[in-house]
């Protein structure tokens, strides 16, 4: 999920960010406009992973339940590993 958002925060600080130096650096106003208009459609477009990640619902956790194991080498019986009952 801070994937998704990672990536569209990113998006948007580097698509502002050239947008304010084009635009400071234009002596016409058509390419100012031109570097708005773009700027805001770029910022649109990264608003649509974010809105998706925002929207989606985490699946339900499945719970799984496992019996320990017996480990190898014992009998199932009693769990001594002798034979004949005494030592």
């Amino acid at each position: 999920m801070s994937e998704g958002i990672l990536a569209a925060v990113l998006i948007v600080a580097i698509v502002v960010g050239a947008a304010c130096y084009a635009i400071r650096h234009l002596n016409r106003t058509a390419g100012r406009i031109a570097v708005v208009i773009s700027a805001l459609a770029a910022l649109v477009a990264a608003l649509v992973p974010v809105v998706k990640v925002l929207v989606e619902t985490p699946p339900p956790a499945s719970v799984q339940v496992v019996a320990p194991s017996v480990p190898p080498g014992s009998n199932q019986a009693g769990g001594a590993a002798f034979e004949g009952g005494t030592r």
